[in-house]
């Protein structure tokens, strides 16, 4: 009796050990502030499919670096796909040492970053919440694991404070799951859940007490909204539209409910590897990032890969984005080419 009392007592106390473990990780994670000129610059990376070729991951390594080298980033964006977890070749560790590659660059600098799943992530032998988990293990992820009443595995948010007062939050950074397949049974691509919606809308209002007013910012994810493709065919565009937009299987109204909030400012995706438009649409930015990594296919053959790069003036929220390529160069986005006939129905 006094052995399983025994046991009881150290299993509660190695408990508490790793609750008070937990609490001092996401006391030590950094936090983000505009620098002292009132700038705060974000790289988007998205694509990178690690886990196919050492050698192509390597190479996506030094693309990285290179982005990171001339941008200086105060935050990183990971929008998806950044393992290819169908290629796992069914040993221990497999997804945790890609996770390791791809986060060296930003772990090498010192850079703080966050981290949404793509629809590829957890084809491996780790669920979803399971990834999200490891990379909190990272002192510099801002990334959350949600609620299971939320739902999804990445969506949070996340503060950048002002410049003039560290105690002010400036702008939000939302992150937001688009899941895998197939949305409410129907076939396809994965969407932002009903549940996630309600979450946003509980959020916002909270923030709005915390934050003492609307402080608007970006939202990142992996899988664009169906309104990617009406915003690129009826309204003006910079960029690419080299693919057919391969959205989420259903439209569930998050953009929507974002107009309502007034706080976000603009939507950047990845997941389709051909294209890097923005488009304003009534308002929002919907734009893509550039594919980052030589896993998988594209981005097409006169495309360089690379990085999207946000610099954001915190008076007024002023914002510039650019491409950072590959070779070092910045591409400035030309007006996009229309196709016809119009893109009408989600791609697979």
């Amino acid at each position: 009796m006094c052995s399983v009392y025994q046991g009881l007592l150290l299993r509660k106390q190695t408990m508490i050990a790793l609750l008070l473990l937990c609490a001092c990780l996401a006391s030590a994670k950094p936090i983000l502030q505009f620098s002292s000129e009132g700038v705060f610059r974000i790289v988007q990376i998205t694509d990178l499919h690690f886990g196919e070729d050492r050698n192509k991951d390597d190479l996506a390594v030094s693309i990285m670096n290179t982005i990171m080298e001339l941008d200086k980033p105060d935050f990183v964006a990971f929008t998806g796909d950044m393992v290819s977890g169908g290629n796992w070749n069914h040993t221990e560790g497999w997804f945790r040492d890609q996770w390791k590659h791809w986060t060296s660059v930003v772990s090498e600098r010192k850079i703080p970053y966050a981290y949404t799943l793509g629809n590829h992530d957890a084809e491996a032998n780790l669920s979803r919440r399971e990834v999200i988990a490891m990379d909190m293990e990272n002192p510099l992820s801002l990334t959350s694991l949600s609620s299971e009443a939320t739902g999804g595995a990445s969506n949070f948010v996340v503060p950048v404070y002002s410049s003039e007062n560290p105690s002010e939050v400036a702008m939000n950074l939302w992150f937001f799951d688009s899941e895998d397949y197939n949305c409410y049974g129907v076939k396809g691509y994965g969407c932002i859940p009903l549940s996630v919606i309600d979450w946003y809308r509980k959020t916002s209002a909270e923030l709005r007490v915390q934050q003492k007013g609307v402080k608007k910012g970006l939202a990142f994810m992996h899988i664009p909204f169906q309104e990617y493709m009406y915003a690129f065919n009826h309204y003006p565009s910079m960029g690419r539209k080299d693919e057919g937009v391969c959205c989420q299987g259903l439209n569930t109204g998050l953009l929507a409910a974002m107009r309502e909030e007034s706080n976000i400012l603009g939507v950047f995706a990845g997941h389709d590897h051909c294209d890097d438009y923005v488009v304003d649409f009534e308002g929002i930015l919907l734009g893509y990032g550039r594919k980052s990594g030589v896993g998988s296919y594209g981005p097409s053959a006169d495309m360089q890969r690379g990085g999207r790069v946000f610099v954001i003036q915190e008076k007024d929220l002023k914002m510039k984005t650019y491409i950072r390529q590959e070779d070092g160069s910045v591409e400035e986005q030309k007006p996009s080419r229309k196709l016809t006939p119009m893109q009408e129905k989600c791609s697979m």
